[in-house]
């Protein structure tokens, strides 16, 4: 069926999820979630400006569904017109002169495209972590999709041990950092994200310092519809060994400051605070 439906034009499926994405809200799909979400993490903001921003992510949503879709057809010329590389050479340059760079993402707009942008935007093969879906049939037109444009998908849980076997030869890594580990998780840490203790998976942190990668934050931002701009922002100081838990506090502080920039486009229904900070954590 979601191939069936990704042969539709972008502007008809857009359309399409739009009214899908409306109809969404008003019964009520996860609203009480995203209102919640966005009380406590926007609190300084008026009740009204809220409410914006909520109705602004239901609309933002069905654009969202739609491109996603459309990623397992659109063309590379297309992708690149859509999704505007603001600064790439500050990591070709990176590449050129034999280092290794790793680009952290969130799940704030369209980190599917982003992927695939990515895929082609450098002179060096691209090695990017997801999370299997929980059934096969979901996981394999995902996984297909996500490396149409070359980009080799590894499972997160294996993404350390595929680094370590291939020690040096992995030079452009690509991770979405943001989403919440297991509870059985023993390599997380917890750090302060819009002044709430959140859980973050160690791995960024622990590649980026024992491995040796230069890190940088895609700051992406959506210009129009169906269009965007990427800002590579540094984590790291070139040259500079960086110590694992400064990494992931630097991402947090820059997704932080992104989203409340830009509040619109970042998936608010997820649950991110799904469990507390225990005593022994």
């Amino acid at each position: 069926m979601l191939r069936l439906l990704s042969l539709l034009p972008l502007p008809v499926l857009r359309a399409l999820f739009r009214f899908a994405a409306f109809w969404a809200r008003v019964f009520g799909w996860r609203r009480r979630r995203v209102e919640q979400h966005l009380e406590r993490c926007l609190g300084e903001r008026s009740a009204a400006e809220r409410a914006d921003i909520g109705a602004g992510f239901y609309r933002y949503l069905g654009e969202l569904v739609a491109e996603v879709l459309h990623a397992d057809r659109i063309a590379p010329a297309s992708l690149e017109s859509r999704v505007r590389l603001e600064n790439p050479a500050a990591i070709q340059s990176l590449l050129e002169g034999g280092r290794r760079v790793m680009i952290l993402a969130a799940h704030h707009c369209n980190w599917e495209w982003l992927l695939l942008r990515c895929s082609t935007a450098f002179a060096e093969p691209m090695v990017a972590a997801y999370k299997p879906a929980s059934r096969e049939w979901g996981d394999r037109p995902l996984k297909r999709m996500r490396s149409r444009f070359g980009a080799t998908m590894i499972p997160s849980k294996q993404i350390v041990q595929y680094l370590l076997e291939r020690r040096g030869s992995v030079r452009l890594l690509a991770l979405v950092a943001d989403q919440s580990p297991a509870a059985s998780n023993q390599q997380q840490t917890w750090l302060k994200f819009f002044g709430q203790d959140t859980a973050y998976h160690n791995g960024p942190g622990w590649i980026a310092s024992k491995l040796g990668y230069a890190v940088f934050f895609a700051a992406m931002r959506r210009e129009t519809s169906g269009h965007y701009s990427v800002r590579f922002v540094p984590l790291t100081q070139d040259g500079v060994r960086p110590d694992a838990e400064e990494v992931l506090q630097a991402y947090v502080g820059a997704l932080e400051a992104h989203i409340r920039a830009y509040p619109i486009e970042y998936f608010w229904a997820y649950n991110r605070w799904k469990r507390g900070k225990r005593l022994y954590d």
